[in-house]
């Protein structure tokens, strides 16, 4: 355990504007939500709007006083039937709105059949998970998201990450918690590996290890030996792989060295995709890599689990 001085806080005006659009019959659950994330310090700033026939999601959305940072839309068989959820959250996901884009962090609270352009993203399953695991989740991946800050200077462009200690061969079946070395496109895909550290403070989820340094040398530069030493002790370390396959991730260097090297040393291979249409790579579909069915606390969980024999 690592013990050090606390984070300072944050000032309230760098704190998220966190907005909670939900339909009548679902005000309780999303009262709840709201007043847990205030109770818990997550931002102040949390709007939680109920939406009736004909408002518009979008027209709420850029008529706010601060822009929007995170929107978590409460998702039920009553707000799938209305329009707001159908033909406006696509919208939202995909645009920018006062200036800059938000994310989107859907909290399903039934077991209604997600909408199309839902299907494949990450979600909040409250219906499976129960209140209280449901609650940990989503409040892990908005504190991992948005207690990010730039750092001061920039790092030094071959900087490498420190190695992670040795662990004994991971194709022996690994006792206590699994490690697994996360690969994905840091340009595009950074949102959904942020998704992924905030589900593993859940105690029956992986832990992951990442290359946190910005990669600004070509991976097949004389500069990238330092960090790919640092890289390939870290993917040993560890007992899994897992690379996350986002729109660009075929054309991304690193991770297909990343893909490689975890392959050269026996890694056990994980994959799961972004979105069902997003091409996998050729050194990855040869891997032998066991594939997450969706990118979902309980889908991502499951595939681990057969990864490392469960």
């Amino acid at each position: 355990m690592s013990i050090g001085f606390p984070n300072p806080p944050k000032k309230v005006g760098d704190q998220p504007h966190i907005f909670i659009p939900y339909s009548y019959g679902d005000r309780e659950s999303a009262h709840k939500l709201a007043g847990a994330l205030r109770r818990d310090r997550v931002s102040p700033w949390i709007e939680g709007v109920e939406m009736t026939v004909g408002d518009s999601l979008i027209h709420r959305l850029s008529n706010t006083a601060r822009p929007i940072s995170l929107v978590v839309p409460i998702i039920s068989a009553a707000s799938v039937a209305l329009g707001w959820v159908e033909h406006e959250l696509a919208t939202v996901m995909t645009s920018e709105l006062n200036g800059r884009r938000a994310i989107v962090l859907s909290a399903r609270i039934d077991n209604c059949a997600l909408p199309a352009f839902l299907k494949g993203r990450p979600f909040v399953d409250f219906h499976s998970l129960g209140w209280n695991r449901a609650y940990e989740n989503i409040r892990a991946a908005i504190q991992h998201r948005t207690s990010m800050a730039p750092a001061a200077h920039p790092t030094p462009a071959a900087q490498p990450p420190p190695p992670s200690p040795h662990v004994p061969d991971s194709r022996k079946k690994a006792a206590g918690t699994k490690r697994v070395f996360l690969s994905y496109d840091s340009d595009n895909d950074g949102y959904y590996k942020d998704i992924l550290i905030g589900w593993s403070k859940q105690p029956d989820f992986a832990q992951f290890s990442v290359n946190d340094q910005p990669v600004t040398v070509p991976v097949d530069g004389e500069d990238a030996e330092p960090l790919k030493r640092a890289i390939a002790a870290r993917i040993s370390a560890a007992t899994a792989f897992l690379c996350i396959v986002g729109a660009k991730t075929c054309t991304n260097g690193w991770v297909e060295w990343e893909i490689k090297k975890a392959d050269e040393l026996g890694k056990r291979m994980i994959g799961v995709r972004i979105n069902r249409d997003d091409s996998v790579s050729e050194t990855l579909c040869n891997a032998g890599a066991t594939w997450a069915l969706s990118f979902t606390f309980e889908g991502i969980k499951s595939a681990m689990e057969e990864a490392h024999g469960g």
